[in-house]
Formats: C-alpha cells, sequence, structure tokens
C-alpha cells in the first residue's frame, strides 16, 4: 500500500527548488510542527530563441547558474507556509547581445525574486486537493534588459490549486498531481501581461526510498508584447521587451529522489523544452538538490 502523506511533502519541497522559476506541485501537506530546509544547483543552458510561431533561431547563447534556497513549516496539518529565493549567475555570447551589462560577455551574479507561500490542505480523499497562493517580488533593483537578464524584477501574485491521487489500486507505489497557477503580474508601461502556468507530476516509489518523477510544465501569458522581427533599439518598448515577453513554452522533464536517512533526501533533475514562442527554448536543464527535515520526515 502506497503511502502519500509521508514522502510527498519532501517531494514537493524539493520540487519547488528544483524548479524555482516555477511552481510545484503541491497536494499533500506535512503533518503539524514539520519544518524542512532545502539547497539546490542548477546549470541551464540555453541555444536557442523562440519566434511567435514557434520556430527556432539561433541568436546567441545563455548559461544560467541557479542556486535555490528554500524553507517550509507546517503550523498545523492543514497549513503549510513556505520561502524560496534563488542566486542566478548568468551569462551570454553571441552576435546581438543587448546594450545592457547582462550582455556584456562576462559572468553576473545576483539574487532575484522572493517568493512566499500560503498552502491549504482542503481534502485528502478521494482525491488530495490544496488551493494556495503565493506572492513573488524583487528582493532588490537588477537588471532585466537582455539575453542572460536573471529574471523580469516584477511583482507577481499566485492564485492556484493543486490536486493529486494515488494511483496504488490500479498501479502499485504510484501517484499523480498537478497543479494550475494563475499569476497576476505587475503591469508595465500600462501593459497586462498575465500567466496561465500547469504542472504535471507522475511518480513511482520503487522502494520506499527511491522515487521516479515524469515532469511537463506548460505556461501561456496572457496579453504581453509579440515580437515578428528582432526588438529594435528604437521601439519606446524596447527597455521593457523582456519583461513583457508574451512567452509560451512546453518543457518536459525527468527526476528522482533518495531519502537516504530520517532527515535527508538528495534529488536529481532533467528537464529541457519541447515546444514555445517568444522567448528562449530551454536547452537543457540539469538540477541536484538536498532537502533536511525535522519531526518525523521518513515515509511511513
Amino acid at each position: 500500500m502506497l503511502t502519500i502523506r509521508g514522502p510527498a511533502p519532501r517531494l514537493a519541497l524539493i520540487a519547488g527548488v528544483l524548479w524555482a522559476g516555477a511552481g510545484s506541485a503541491q497536494s499533500w501537506l506535512p503533518e503539524a510542527g514539520e519544518t524542512s530546509y532545502a539547497v539546490s544547483y542548477t546549470d541551464t543552458f540555453d541555444t536557442k530563441h523562440l519566434t511567435p510561431t514557434g520556430q527556432e533561431v539561433d541568436a546567441g547563447h545563455m548559461r544560467f547558474y541557479t542556486y535555490g534556497f528554500a524553507a517550509a513549516y507546517s503550523p498545523t496539518d492543514r497549513i503549510m507556509l513556505n520561502a524560496t529565493v534563488p542566486l542566478i549567475r548568468s551569462e551570454y555570447h553571441g552576435p546581438d547581445p543587448h546594450p545592457t551589462t547582462a550582455d556584456d560577455g562576462s559572468y553576473h551574479s545576483t539574487f532575484t525574486d522572493l517568493r512566499v507561500e500560503a498552502h491549504y490542505q482542503l481534502m485528502l480523499e478521494p482525491v488530495a486537493l490544496a488551493p494556495y497562493i503565493a506572492y513573488l517580488f524583487p528582493t532588490h533593483t537588477y537588471e532585466t534588459l537582455g539575453h542572460a537578464a536573471p529574471g523580469r524584477g516584477l511583482d507577481e501574485t499566485w492564485l492556484g490549486v493543486a490536486a493529486g491521487k494515488s494511483l496504488d489500486a490500479w498501479i502499485p507505489r504510484t501517484y499523480v498531481q498537478a497543479r494550475f497557477t494563475y499569476a497576476v503580474v505587475e503591469h508595465v508601461q500600462g501593459i497586462s501581461h498575465d500567466k496561465e502556468n500547469i504542472e504535471f507530476d507522475l511518480g513511482y516509489y520503487i522502494t520506499p526510498d527511491v522515487s521516479v518523477q515524469g515532469l511537463v510544465h506548460w505556461q501561456k501569458t496572457l496579453g504581453g508584447l509579440v515580437f515578428y522581427g528582432p526588438p529594435q533599439e528604437s521601439d519606446p518598448l524596447f527597455p521593457y521587451h523582456d519583461q513583457l515577453a508574451a512567452t509560451g513554452f512546453t518543457n518536459a522533464g525527468v527526476s528522482g529522489s533518495w531519502y537516504y536517512s530520517d532527515h535527508s533526501t538528495l534529488s536529481l533533475g532533467y528537464m529541457e523544452g519541447v515546444s514555445g514562442r517568444n522567448g528562449h527554448k530551454l536547452g537543457r536543464s540539469f538540477t541536484i538538490a538536498y532537502s533536511y527535515g525535522f519531526f518525523g520526515f521518513r515515509p511511513r
């Protein structure tokens, strides 16, 4: 019999650090009093830009090293609070740099956006449901223009719900979960560019201590700017085009986790772009993450 309640909260926190730029499906929340911390390292290499029609264009290569830091605490069985912040080191090399320090050919490092979240366990059966609200805001003013810009530097309010289900009755030691998020994004130059995200996670426990997951992340921008050619510096919106790009994508990947002690978990992940438009295509992304939890973090 698969017991989701124990290991799933760990997977949720680690996934939040593994893929810090997105969210992570968190259908099963930890029990009261549990506290956990996680750190991660991600190496992302992008070699293609995507046109509004999804065609791939080589306009230079971008490298991003992301160091993620996260913490979570559950004051009750039904509530989880967590926070995530990334430190990003990025570099661009190619024939078409933007007139900004982000694209000067050197690596630049900065913290970007702090994300704080509150999750509520609405129900566990027959399906686990956990609505949530999150607020993302820049830790300081940083460069937002450029191929290698580390972020968009905007306030965002996320509203979403995660749903999960054990498939043990049909496929032993297997579960599925998904999360839908609507992000209300700070307007730029009076232009709206909210986002919709869907994440899907299919997991399997090889043993009680070792699991693997298949992941799909999808995003659609509602509004924003569409460029049918290279943005021109003479355009008054040029300084904001990276913030306002109507980016859409589908990324897919796999991850694995090993619960090697009562408190510690090690995870590895890989993800790449499948399709998209109006932005960078995710070339390939490798992640390693470690988490440490207090109060019965072992699967039961």
